[in-house]
């Protein structure tokens, strides 16, 4: 699952949980949805928590967040979060000195990666008591790991001109986004986001967990083909990595 030298590998732990190792050899995880999710190979469930760094979270749903608590008590890894999440998982159970917040523009250093948090649209909240609890705004992730090699993040998101943002100030090397579609981007609506960024490799996910999330990686082929997007689409498996 993971390469350590030069290398950034990346694995789809299947919906919206990727896990990435940095040319270190630290593992970092982004959505940490691991024991309960119904795509999550059953001996990966253990390995995402070996030499695990940092957790990165992009908003508050239940699919993106499920497993931090238990992931970060037994790693101990960082979290890092908007601030507006800080107060809710302290309330959780997470530990204060785990926690680092910030906000959209701002970064911050972890596991020797930079991480820049962007704008995503999307929403973030969950469900107490039958009470519905706002939980700041989703957001995504630029990393810039100590090889150069940029990942961006899109995090549950519609399409957005931020993305050519994103793309002229960071020339991100790749990009994971979601292709569902119902509760995030389609297909098409994607290959369109990949016209903003320009990265020269994606991995989509977020599809195929339920059969609501419709979209495809081949539907998402055929749609940069429409657009004339020469992105090359890496579709993984659940479990699946690549360097």
């Amino acid at each position: 699952m993971t390469t350590i030298g030069k290398h950034v590998t990346i694995t789809w732990v299947g919906h919206g949980t990727f896990h990435l190792t940095t040319p270190e050899g630290k593992g970092i995880l982004i959505d940490p949805w691991v024991d309960g999710n119904p795509v999550c190979p059953e001996p990966l469930k253990a390995r995402v928590r070996e030499g695990l760094a940092a957790i990165f979270v992009t908003h508050g749903h239940f699919d993106h967040l499920a497993d931090l608590m238990a992931i970060a008590r037994d790693t101990g890894a960082t979290v890092l979060c908007q601030y507006d999440l800080v107060a809710y998982l302290e309330g959780q159970g997470c530990s204060g000195e785990q926690l680092i917040g910030f906000n959209k523009g701002g970064s911050v250093e972890v596991a020797g990666v930079r991480a820049t948090m962007t704008n995503a649209h999307h929403s973030s909240s969950t469900y107490e008591n039958g009470q519905l609890i706002g939980l700041g705004s989703p957001a995504g992730y630029v990393l810039r790991f100590s090889n150069g090699f940029t990942v961006y993040h899109t995090g549950d998101t519609g399409v957005t001109m931020d993305m050519q943002i994103v793309g002229d100030l960071y020339r991100p090397d790749l990009t994971i986004l979601p292709i569902g579609d119902h509760f995030t981007m389609d297909p098409r609506q994607a290959a369109y986001a990949l016209k903003l960024i320009r990265s020269p490799y994606a991995i989509p996910g977020h599809f195929g967990t339920f059969p609501i999330l419709t979209g495809t990686p081949t539907a998402l082929v055929e749609a940069c083909q429409e657009f004339g997007v020469d992105t090359q689409v890496i579709a993984l498996k659940p479990g699946e990595s690549v360097s």
